[in-house]
């Protein structure tokens, strides 16, 4: 059980975006034998899902959506290092590989994805902004990844995604594996058109369609 002060404290932290306030709740609930799992799963998640929310309802804006997905990072990293330490491990969901496309430099819901992912219990393998398609197989490959999430903003930037799901095809891995897109110029036309495996609107329902494809290869 987490004490009400730790989790409104740690909570208020990552909702309003203090990296170091966030950090420092971490540390101090670590240190007093908080198990970490329950961290994430208790307070980081629902802090994190509840900033997306009101980003989703225009409440906060850009500046703090990006404030409050470093502050989970920084949470989230504490957390990994408590872990490994402990010799212990989190159940990894699954092995995510995650990018915005090639041209693309927004990257601010794609880390919000990857922060959400790694609160989840995937490991997550962010390359960052501006990846090639062959960058994302490349690390796919190199990570056995499950999935490959690609990000694309900008209309003019969105081919990329067309580009990785082309080159998974070309290169006779596409049913290896699973593949979904997202961002501000995607929509659910555009990843059927593609063939993606599915698409979100929002971070945390990318986070629902990555649990419920893996769940659906397990079962398959």
């Amino acid at each position: 059980m987490i004490p009400t002060e730790i989790a409104q404290k740690l909570g208020s932290a990552l909702t309003q975006g203090d990296k170091d306030a966030a950090v420092a709740a971490t540390q101090e609930a670590l240190a007093q034998g908080i198990a970490p799992v329950a961290l994430v799963q208790e307070v980081i998640v629902p802090a994190l899902t509840e900033v997306g929310r009101r980003f989703e309802d225009l409440d906060i804006f850009l500046p703090e959506l990006m404030a409050a997905g470093e502050a989970g990072n920084a949470c989230t990293d504490l957390i990994e290092q408590a872990i490994l330490k402990s010799g212990s491990q989190m159940q990894a969901e699954g092995t995510v590989v995650i990018g915005t496309v090639k041209g693309d430099i927004h990257d601010i819901g794609k880390n919000i994805v990857a922060s959400l992912l790694k609160a989840q219990g995937f490991k997550v393998i962010d390359l960052g902004k501006d990846v090639p398609a062959a960058r994302f197989l490349e690390a796919a490959e190199t990570s056995h990844a499950d999935i490959i999430a690609a990000s694309a903003l900008m209309s003019i930037t969105r081919a990329g995604a067309r580009d990785v799901a082309i080159l998974l095809h070309d290169r006779g891995v596409r049913n290896q594996f699973l593949y979904i897109v997202g961002g501000g110029s995607i929509t659910q036309e555009y990843a059927d058109e593609i063939a993606a495996d599915g698409f979100s609107e929002t971070g945390s329902g990318a986070v629902e369609l990555a649990k419920s494809l893996m769940a659906k290869k397990r079962g398959a």
